[in-house]
């Protein structure tokens, strides 16, 4: 039992150090500039989060070869572990406020 506490703990810890690693990496890249500090998106960038719209794998093909004006991110630029950690970041983020009276008032 106490040894799957310690399992659980250190994988806690693990995620948290890479949505930490992700936010980092998130403002290093410049990604924020587009789509907000906390992926709410732009008038520049669609919302990335949260959560993020997409599975990892959508998120990372969509990153190596995005449509419209954003440039490519080659694995030469960020690479899959480091999207990975954006990811975990993204996922982190609460989700936004529900509007007072419903989405339609």
């Amino acid at each position: 039992m106490i040894w799957l506490s310690i399992v659980l703990i250190a994988a806690q810890s693990t995620r948290q150090a890479d949505v930490e690693r992700g936010k980092q990496t998130y403002l290093k890249i410049g990604c924020y500039q587009c789509h907000g500090r906390a992926g709410q998106g732009a008038a520049t960038g669609p919302r990335l989060g949260p959560p993020p719209p997409l599975a990892l794998d959508a998120f990372t093909r969509y990153v190596r070869h995005p449509r419209g004006e954003m440039p490519p991110y080659t694995a030469k630029v960020v690479s899959d572990a480091a999207l990975a950690e954006i990811y975990a970041f993204l996922r982190s983020l609460p989700p936004p406020a529900a509007l007072p009276g419903g989405p339609w008032k």
